[in-house]
């Protein structure tokens, strides 16, 4: 089945859309095919990970005539531009959104997101059983998890990992000397180190569910992340790196499933998140809580649901078409 994936993405934007992208396309088991709406940046880091990119605008889906459009894009007028688009060409296309914002009419509406916002119009699929996480997340729940260790930061993929990356770390390690910090480099090609020999930076390309299920702690953004922790019933720390995240990490904490930090942009930010994080490495009773609390809340296989509904989605368009 022919899928293709319209996705926004970029050093400053980030990369979870491009991640979603290639979720459903893996638990479709089809190549994940996008066409970006983002610079060289984001062209060169899909293709490096394994995308194939289509370039072009809208007439690609003439050219092309993929048997489902998936658009991923917060910027409403974009994502709209495209739908009409694919009706017009009689393409069925689903849309994916996030906290309710952004909607679009379409065939099959997707918001996966922990709150929903104060949306009026309806979502075909909504709330965390449709969060759509990396595939690796369910298979790695369903396995036994070896002894947790060390403090993940995932922060997400785009420039702002390097800045703050290693001020948190040692913030960490000035509250616990005996933390190990491991710093997820986001889509960086370029290999990072630290003069710490307890904090480490790691490349996790092909996605951080091994990292997650390792870590005793984590400290995210209001991301993809944020929910691949929660499915792993890893005890997350939200930090958010922009304000469009506060409402997803104030959401986990309202509910007891992660603990609100703040945003980076308040320089108290480093401080709250490094109590929290050594609070809960010095009570493990309280962090098992608040991880099992959030795996409770998303399963994981949210994706698989998503990309069932696609293929009805893809089933549907055809039998009417024949009918016609």
């Amino acid at each position: 089945m022919r899928v293709l994936f319209r996705v926004a993405a970029g050093p400053r934007l980030g990369f979870g859309h491009l991640m979603r992208a290639r979720s459903i396309a893996r638990a479709l088991g089809v190549t994940p095919t996008v066409c970006i709406r983002g610079d060289r940046t984001a062209v060169a880091t899909a293709t490096a990970r394994g995308f194939q990119v289509e370039r072009g605008g809208l007439g690609i889906l003439r050219a092309n005539r993929p048997r489902v459009l998936v658009v991923d894009d917060p910027l409403e007028a974009e994502a709209a531009r495209w739908v009409e688009r694919a009706r017009a060409t009689r393409i069925p296309v689903a849309t994916l959104h996030d906290l309710g914002l952004g909607f679009v009419e379409s065939d099959l509406a997707i918001d996966g997101s922990i709150e929903q916002g104060d949306r009026r119009e309806p979502f075909t699929l909504a709330g965390p059983l449709y969060a759509v996480l990396d595939p690796a997340v369910a298979q790695m729940r369903t396995q036994p998890l070896g002894e947790r260790r060390a403090v993940l930061l995932a922060l997400g993929g785009g420039d702002h990992v390097h800045q703050w990356g290693e001020m948190l770390a040692r913030a960490i390690r000035s509250r616990r000397p005996d933390a190990t910090i491991r710093i997820a480099q986001g889509f960086s090609r370029e290999a990072r180190t630290s003069a710490d020999p307890r904090i480490t930076w790691v490349s996790a390309p092909d996605g951080l569910a091994g990292e997650l299920a390792a870590a005793a702690v984590a400290v995210v953004g209001g991301g993809v992340t944020l929910y691949e922790a929660a499915a792993l019933a890893t005890p997350a720390v939200g930090v958010a790196v922009v304000s469009a995240q506060q409402p997803t990490i104030r959401g986990f904490a309202r509910r007891g499933a992660a603990v609100d930090a703040g945003i980076f942009s308040d320089p108290a930010a480093f401080a709250h998140a490094a109590d929290a994080v050594a609070d809960l490495l010095e009570h493990p009773v309280r962090a098992a809580r608040l991880g099992a609390t959030a795996a409770h809340l998303v399963d994981g296989r949210g994706v698989f649901r998503v990309a069932d509904a696609i293929r009805q989605l893809a089933r549907r368009a055809e039998d009417e078409s024949h009918a016609a």
